[in-house]
């Protein structure tokens, strides 16, 4: 059988691979007999989904979603869960089903940290209580931690409504969602903004917990899973690599063994 020429291609030109020992630079492009072999994709990517994005590929409706990113991010990738419609912040795409399970599942004990504006003045010590004992919902009991809950001034809550019904998608009917009661916020006259943690990743399961503590969330934001953080630079519909850092913890959570 004939041996296959395999070439690696970067800045300092055309180089022959002689053998799997040789360091191959990460940038370099690689060809097997002069045809272009296709990168594989990393384990995971972060992405700074906005709101009002569908956390699906495609939608019949072409609202917003994630099959508008750039190709460069999506091929062979798939989103790890979803972030509500009307929620935002940090969410990763997978090249690796396996691990994507294991970032899902509950066994994997993967932390996920969410900040919430909710209605109404929280009671730190009670809302931290209620969220250690479990909360009930209609999926089971689920348990929170409580980082810090902040009362939002008295005059910034107004720009804080007005802004969340200002920016409503145009498919909202503004009567139909006053009438069906999602506005119960528009004339609150006291917010907080609560940070907590859970393990648990359901259909709006952060939402639910907190609106069974007496504080239904208006503004939700995902910043962190496990030890990959959102931080301030990087903006709303972008996306970056993994630190080398957070690219170990994905492995060692892949080849971590299911605790069930």
């Amino acid at each position: 059988m004939k041996k296959k020429r395999v070439f690696e291609q970067s800045d300092s030109g055309m180089k022959c691979i002689t053998g799997p020992k040789q360091k191959i630079s990460m940038d370099a492009e690689l060809f097997v007999d002069g045809k272009k072999v296709p990168k594989l994709p990393p384990l995971l990517r972060m992405y700074h989904k906005p709101k009002w994005v569908l956390s699906v590929m495609s939608d019949s409706k072409n609202r917003p979603n994630l099959g508008d990113l750039d190709e460069k991010m999506t091929t062979m990738m798939h989103p790890v869960g979803r972030l509500d419609y009307d929620s935002s912040g940090l969410l990763l795409f997978s090249s690796d089903g396996k691990l994507t399970q294991k970032l899902l599942h509950p066994s994997g004990q993967v932390e996920k940290e969410y900040a919430a504006v909710v209605a109404g003045k929280v009671n730190e010590n009670d809302l931290r209580e209620k969220l250690s004992q479990g909360v009930e919902t209609s999926d089971g009991v689920f348990p929170g931690v409580l980082i810090k809950s902040t009362c939002i001034t008295e005059n910034e809550v107004k720009s804080i409504i007005d802004e969340i019904i200002d920016n409503l998608p145009p498919e909202y009917d503004l009567d139909k969602l006053e009438k069906n009661g999602h506005l119960f916020f528009k004339n609150a006259s006291e917010l907080s903004e609560v940070r907590l943690v859970v393990e648990e990743g359901k259909h709006r399961m952060v939402r639910r917990m907190l609106a069974n503590c007496g504080h239904p969330v208006i503004k939700l934001k995902r910043y962190r899973l496990g030890p990959i953080q959102l931080h301030d630079d990087l903006l709303p519909g972008c996306w970056r690599e993994l630190t080398p850092e957070e690219d170990i913890w994905a492995q060692q959570l892949l080849k971590k063994k299911n605790a069930d």
